[in-house]
């Protein structure tokens, strides 16, 4: 549960992580698209230009409220090493190998053909873009992000990011390097896209820990500055597009989820909140139910794509939220508490 420092539910937040899993379910959910490649159409790609640097800003947001909290309890690095590792890498691990034997053996239907061999198996461990459950690259990338950052507070002592401008440096720096490195040492846990998406865990850094400044000149629950950002958003989509700046293309578009949050808690619209705490599980099983929904149901039935799309955006969403909840209600339960630790649950 997010807290800010009187103890209060940050719940804008818990929005954005849900209106973030939302998103990254629908853009899987156009693979049945039949009049071009769904990577070429408009509304992904316009989703796709800022629903990932969401996921990464809110994991910077968070990492200071880790930070503080670990660093009241004295927690050393190899302590938040081994809880990032059941949180981010067993899920990834523990999913990978569940999939990996009904996977290859999906070759046929599937959009690429994967072995069912053992190097296989470990190239869809260790590289990002060779990977079982494609998406996954996130929870390296995010693991990547979370150790160093820690590591980099832990070493300079510097407990409120006080000079995040030193950290977007090396975000930089390892970016410059990335470019002249070959691309089979890049993808190695996903390298790359954490070195990518970096800058934007490094604004969500700063703006946790400056928001009290920053929102004092941004009125984010006006309607009209909502509208404003969002229109910002989608012109600079179309100027910036496969240009150097497309990062300010992104920033606009989180901006407009924070104001898009931020309206729905002062309002009380309640819409959302059935979702709150399940966005984890919903990112770690959401695939499987696109694929049920979209490859395997049209392998057999004939149904118009957008058919295909609506079933995989609920069941994509509602089939984890059950399980969830579920996991929820039975708690006491064995086998649901070895559930919950293998998939890195944390059950409010």
């Amino acid at each position: 549960m997010v807290q800010n420092n009187s103890g209060s539910f940050l719940k804008f937040i818990a929005y954005l992580q849900v209106i973030g899993i939302i998103l990254v379910v629908l853009g899987h959910s156009f693979h049945e698209y039949p009049y071009d490649h769904y990577g070429n159409m408009l509304i992904y790609k316009m989703l796709y230009s800022f629903r990932m640097p969401l996921f990464v800003f809110v994991s910077g947001f968070l990492m200071l409220f880790t930070t503080r909290m670990v660093h009241k309890k004295k927690t050393s690095l190899s302590q938040f090493f081994t809880v990032k590792v059941k949180r981010l890498l067993l899920p990834f691990f523990v999913l990978t190998l569940v999939t990996f034997i009904p996977r290859a053996m999906m070759s046929d239907i599937a959009d690429d053909t994967i072995s069912p061999t053992f190097e296989s198996l470990v190239q869809s461990v260790l590289y990002g873009d060779k990977m079982v459950i494609p998406y996954f690259w996130f929870l390296q990338a995010s693991f990547i992000l979370l150790i160093t950052t820690y590591a980099f507070i832990t070493v300079c002592e510097i407990p409120n990011i006080h000079n995040a401008l030193i950290y977007i440096m090396l975000i930089g720096g390892a970016t410059c390097i990335m470019i002249f490195l070959p691309e089979n040492i890049t993808t190695i846990l996903s390298l790359d896209r954490a070195a990518e998406l970096g800058i934007f865990f490094v604004c969500g850094i700063v703006y946790c820990r400056y928001s009290t400044y920053i929102d004092r000149y941004i009125i984010w629950t006006s309607v009209c500055f909502f509208a404003f950002i969002s229109a910002a958003w989608a012109i600079l989509y179309f100027v910036t597009e496969n240009t150097a700046f497309v990062p300010i293309c992104s920033l606009a578009g989180i901006a407009m989820c924070i104001s898009l949050a931020k309206i729905l808690e002062s309002r009380k619209i309640t819409v959302l909140d059935h979702l709150i705490g399940a966005n984890y599980i919903i990112f770690l099983l959401s695939w499987y139910c696109n694929v049920a929904s979209q490859q395997i149901l049209h392998h057999y039935v004939q149904l118009p794509w957008w058919v295909y799309t609506i079933l995989s955006l609920t069941s994509g969403i509602y089939i984890p939220w059950l399980a969830y909840k579920y996991l929820q209600s039975h708690r006491d339960s064995r086998w649901v508490r070895v559930t919950t630790f293998l998939l890195g649950q944390r059950l409010g």
